[in-house]
C-alpha cells in the first residue's frame, strides 16, 4: 500500500471500498481460474490432506466452542489453514508472475482492513465451512463447480471487508 513517487517521497493511498472491491475482483479472477485449474491436476492425496486438515480443525473449534470458547490459538491455526489452502492452489499453477501478483494482492487485502479480513470466533467456522465445499467441488473434478464454489467464497470475504455481512 504504501508507493513511492520520484521527487515526492513516499505516499499511503488513501483506503476506500473501491480499492477494496478492485483489490477482491482482482483476487476473484486469480483464484476462480486456479481452482479450475486445480481440480484438474490434484493429486488425490493433496485433496484428502487439505480435507483432512479443514475437518479437524473443524471439529477442534466445535469442541472448544461447545467447552468454553474457540481461543486465540484455535483462530490463528485456522488462519493458517485458511491462507494455506489459498497459496497452495495458486502455486499449483507454477506461475510466478501470477504467484507475485497474488502474494502482492493478499497483502493489500490482509492490510485494507485487517479485523475484516482475518478469522475471528464469528466467521472462523462458516468460512471453514466454505473451504470444504470448495474442497468437495474439487474432489468432484468439476473445475466450473469448484470456480463457482470459490467465488461464493471469495464474494462472502469481500462482503465481510466492506462491512456488508
Amino acid at each position: 500500500l504504501v508507493r513511492t513517487v520520484p521527487n515526492r517521497g513516499m505516499q499511503i493511498p488513501h483506503v476506500d471500498l473501491g480499492l477494496i472491491r478492485e483489490a477482491f475482483q482482482l483476487r476473484l479472477f486469480l483464484e476462480r481460474e486456479a481452482v479450475a485449474s486445480f481440480t484438474r491436476t490434484a493429486s488425490d492425496e493433496t485433496i484428502a490432506a487439505l480435507e483432512s486438515e479443514h475437518q479437524a480443525i473443524i471439529g477442534e473449534c466445535r469442541a472448544a466452542a461447545a467447552s468454553g470458547g474457540i481461543t486465540a490459538a484455535h483462530v490463528q491455526h485456522a488462519q493458517d489453514i485458511d491462507w494455506s489452502l489459498h497459496t497452495s492452489i495458486i502455486n499449483a499453477l507454477n506461475n510466478s508472475i501470477i504467484a507475485d501478483i497474488y502474494r502482492v494482492n493478499s497483502i493489500k487485502i490482509r492490510l485494507i482492513k485487517q479485523e475484516q479480513t482475518r478469522l475471528n470466533e464469528t466467521v472462523l467456522l462458516p468460512t471453514m465451512e466454505e473451504h470444504l465445499a470448495v474442497i468437495a467441488a474439487i474432489r468432484s473434478r468439476d473445475p466450473q463447480r469448484a470456480a463457482d464454489a470459490m467465488g461464493e467464497h471469495v464474494n462472502s470475504a469481500r462482503d465481510r471487508a466492506m462491512g456488508l455481512r
